[in-house]
This record gives C-alpha cells, structure tokens and sequence, in this order.
C-alpha cells in the first residue's frame, strides 16, 4: 500500500496555477483511494501506537504547537472560505443561480474553484494532527472525533472527484464554522476565554442541517437539467445525516447534562 502510494503522479505544480487547476486521476496529489486507505490505517495505527506509548506517561502540555497549530486551520479556513464565496458569486453571475447548485458540466469546475476546494481537501489530511495532539495531552478522545476526521476526507474527496459543484456551498459553510472553532481553540491553547464556546456545536448542528435544505434545489435541477456527482450527492447527504445526529446527541450530553447538574447545586 505505501509503494502505491509512493508511486502517484505527484504534480505539485498544479497548486501554483490556479487559473489552469484541473483535478486529474493519478497526477494531482492525493487524488486516488489508495492515498486515502493509506492514510486511514496509519491513522488507526497511529491512534493505538500513541495511546500505548501515553499510557504510563505524563501528558504534554504543547501548548505553542497546538496555539500555532490552530492558528494556521483557522486563518486556512477564513482564506479558503473567502476564496469560494468569490468563485461562487462569480460564477452565478456568469452562469446562473442554478450553476452553484447543479450542472451538467464537470469542466466547468476546473480553475480557481477547483484549486480552492482541492485545497480543502488537503487540509483534512492536516487536520488530523488535533487527534494526535488530544492523544498526547491525553485527552478524552471520542467515537465522533475520530470518525468525523477520517470520513470527511472521503467525502471531499468525493467532492472533487465527481465533479459536484453543490460541494462548494457545504465547503463555504464548514471553513466558516471552523474559523470560529479553531480560533476557540487557539485561544484556548493560551488560556483565554471564549464567550461562543457552547454555541459552536449548535452552529455545526446548523451547517449539517442546513445541508439538507440546500440540497433541495440540487434534486430540483437535477431533474429539470440533469446534474453530474450523483455518487457524491448522495454519500454526502448520508454522511452528514450521520453527523447531524452525532452532534446532537454530543450536544445534549454535554451542555443537557451540565445544565441539569448546576440546576441541581442550585437546588441544595
């Protein structure tokens, strides 16, 4: 597995011409399964390797690399963000409305919109050093965690690769979230107190099922014109109803809980 992977046509130089950026099989970087079952296993791998070097050991504080760890994912995302709204604005000017939601041409995706959402992309494999840095401050580490990591790569991955420009509206509405989320968690990192805390779970329970009002004018056009990424329309949406009930009941056993718990002390 790691020689296939070490064997994909590595074009790097893709990611400096924005303008002429086109997701190609087996020449841009990461675009085949192989690289992501790779990734998977070593990072189940590493998971169990690190909780076993953890377990008779202190945790580490990495209080600058998780600081500076955020602070790149959240300035990342506000960028990332800007740059699709932008692609998106222009593109139903030129296009039509119904060209954000759902089109008939693939091609017409390649360019700055591809490159930012393959962007994207890219920074999934790099969010996946929170896990590692939870489990060397050791950490709750919880079913959602790690499965939200490991499939969202997947799924954007899908993204990209049938070609569904609906995937651009589900990329502004995370990297917007996370800028918030992972600004939380740098401040956090130096100490400071955010006021928003509690109400970032509730804006990621939002996005999720914001995605599927949006996704009502995708099936609308798609009968009416046809649309191209079927495949990724629909594991997208299994997905993110996967999430939605995740992060429901990880907020209801979080903030419910706590909630009733100070309701208790208050009654004594």
């Amino acid at each position: 597995m790691i020689q296939a992977v070490m064997r994909e046509g590595a074009s790097w130089s893709q990611l400096l011409d924005p303008q002429g950026f086109k997701w190609t099989p087996g020449v841009t970087p990461f675009s085949s399964l192989t690289i992501i079952l790779a990734t998977w296993s070593l990072y189940f791998a590493g998971i169990l390797l690190l909780k076993f070097y953890m377990r008779n050991r202190p945790p580490f504080a990495l209080r600058t690399a998780t600081a500076l760890h955020n602070l790149f994912l959240c300035g990342a995302s506000a960028a990332i963000c800007v740059g699709v709204v932008r692609e998106i604005y222009r593109r139903a000017t030129t296009r039509g409305v119904d060209e954000i939601f759902c089109t008939a041409d693939p091609d017409s995706l390649d360019g700055p919109l591809s490159w930012y959402l393959y962007l994207y992309y890219l920074t999934k494999f790099y969010e996946l050093a929170d896990t590692f840095i939870l489990v060397l401050k050791k950490k709750p580490l919880i079913f959602l965690h790690w499965y939200h990591h490991a499939i969202v790569i997947l799924m954007v991955w899908s993204w990209i690769h049938y070609g569904i420009v609906f995937s651009a509206l589900g990329t502004i509405a995370n990297t917007g979230v996370h800028v918030f989320m992972y600004y939380y968690y740098f401040r956090s990192s130096l100490g400071g107190r955010v006021w928003f805390k509690r109400y970032l779970t509730a804006l990621q329970i939002v996005q999720f099922g914001t995605s599927f009002v949006l996704a009502a004018p995708y099936v609308y056009y798609h009968f009416q014109k046809g649309c191209v990424g079927g495949p990724a329309f629909v594991g997208s949406m299994l997905v993110n109803l996967s999430f939605l009930l995740l992060f429901v009941q990880f907020y209801k056993g979080t903030y419910s809980t706590r909630s009733n718990k100070t309701k208790q002390v208050k009654e004594l």
